[in-house]
């Protein structure tokens, strides 16, 4: 595309998004300022632990409780907006809670705002189309990203995993992969979007030493994190956390987990054959698919093809992931900031090159992302934009010469 049109049409597409944006957010300013955003589940979960009650903290009728102290104008939240992560992310919001609940919602969404200003900085080295970029720019095309958006609306967590994401890519890129696999391991916090990533790059990678330096880094903050576990809720609480949190998915989390909101595979099938017999068997054949796809692309790639095997990894994390809701797609920034940089080099189309922009131009058409998630409530179809990006991008991994080599591994 020539560079002239090219920001042209990111000068027209940011300018739009953001006017969009600003409306959602001045239309939404009351509910975000009564307690109805997710970010009610980390404050209230800070207040327990910090009060000495992290044994009874997936105990649902406390949390209501202490939900209620803060977020009484919530009229529509009969039961506890359940906290669903790991014990050891309480003890980040745990500080927050000393604050009132607004002044750590605001806090926490300038903290956010701090890491999305980081984040090119981070990138400069490996992706030459963020040096043309001012910082700023790139600050406001990341709150153009609707999933970026709706995470600071929610005051979500999904921007830290994010820029750990990006710590994860920055380490791999320098060689250092047992920093990777201990950046990557802070992100537990959302192990559902963390582990299938930790498989996939142990199965796609064909360095054995590489491998055991990324397992090791991993596993020795994994261990760490279990500690804080244990010691904040008991090992009794721990223990019954993984049924606490199966039990949720099984009976919808109280209205707060509906599959055909999620932009994965889960979702996708979940709008396009509702109600087929044994749904969550075809999840689980479709996701095994996905898997075995991208490990045999990562291991059969081209070793300077780096960026394209960290985008497969992140585009297929999020396919197999079985939860995941919108503002989850954050972590899909990093795809999108390199598909943005290969466009610029494409000089011929095949399908693979249409299936990945099509896709990308769906993960960033912010009318799109509001008319699934709000209108309609089947936000499941934006997971055929994550799946189309994955396919593109699976076929793009055999070119002689991949337009993502600028971000490869040295």
């Amino acid at each position: 595309m020539n560079p002239a049109k090219f920001r042209l049409a990111g000068v027209l597409w940011l300018s739009g998004t953001l006017l969009i944006h600003a409306l959602v957010l001045w239309n939404f300013r009351d509910f975000l300022w009564k307690g109805y955003p997710d970010f009610t589940i980390y404050y209230a979960a800070g207040t327990m632990v910090r009060r000495g009650l992290g044994h009874e903290l997936y105990d649902n009728a406390k949390q209501f409780r202490v939900q209620r102290e803060f977020a009484s104008g919530v009229t529509t939240r009969f039961a506890a907006l359940p906290f669903n992560h790991p014990p050891f992310e309480a003890v980040l919001f745990a500080p927050l809670s000393y604050l009132s609940y607004h002044a750590a919602y605001l806090l926490w969404g300038a903290v956010n705002l701090v890491m999305l200003a980081v984040l090119p900085v981070l990138l400069r080295p490996a992706v030459p189309l963020v040096r043309t970029v001012p910082g700023p720019a790139w600050v406001l095309a990341s709150l153009a990203f609707f999933p970026i958006f709706l995470a600071l609306l929610q005051g979500q967590d999904t921007i830290l995993l994010l820029f750990l994401y990006a710590l994860v890519f920055v380490s791999m890129r320098a060689g250092r992969v047992g920093s990777a696999g201990a950046w990557l391991a802070c992100g537990l916090f959302k192990f559902h979007l963390v582990l299938p990533f930790v498989a996939l790059w142990l199965a796609g990678e064909k360095d054995l030493l590489r491998r055991k330096k990324f397992a090791c880094g991993f596993a020795a903050v994994a261990l760490v994190l279990a500690v804080v576990s244990i010691r904040l809720v008991g090992v009794r609480e721990l223990a019954i956390y993984p049924r606490y949190v199966l039990g949720l998915e099984a009976n919808g989390g109280g209205g707060s987990i509906y599959p055909p909101v999620m932009p994965n595979l889960r979702g996708l099938l979940a709008v396009a054959i509702p109600h087929v017999p044994h749904g969550n068997w075809l999840v689980l054949f479709a996701s095994g698919i996905v898997f075995l796809i991208a490990a045999w692309i990562a291991r059969s790639s081209q070793p300077d093809s780096g960026g394209v095997r960290f985008s497969l990894f992140l585009l297929g994390t999020v396919l197999v992931s079985y939860h995941a809701l919108g503002h989850d797609l954050s972590i899909l920034m990093l795809p999108v900031i390199f598909l943005a940089a290969a466009f610029r080099t494409y000089s011929g189309w095949t399908w693979a090159d249409c299936a990945v922009l099509l896709g990308w131009i769906a993960l960033v058409l912010s009318p799109l992302h509001l008319v699934l998630l709000m209108r309609y409530n089947r936000y499941g179809w934006m997971g055929l934009a994550v799946l189309l990006c994955f396919a593109g991008i699976s076929r793009q991994a055999h070119r002689t010469a991949p337009p993502f080599q600028t971000v490869g591994n040295r």
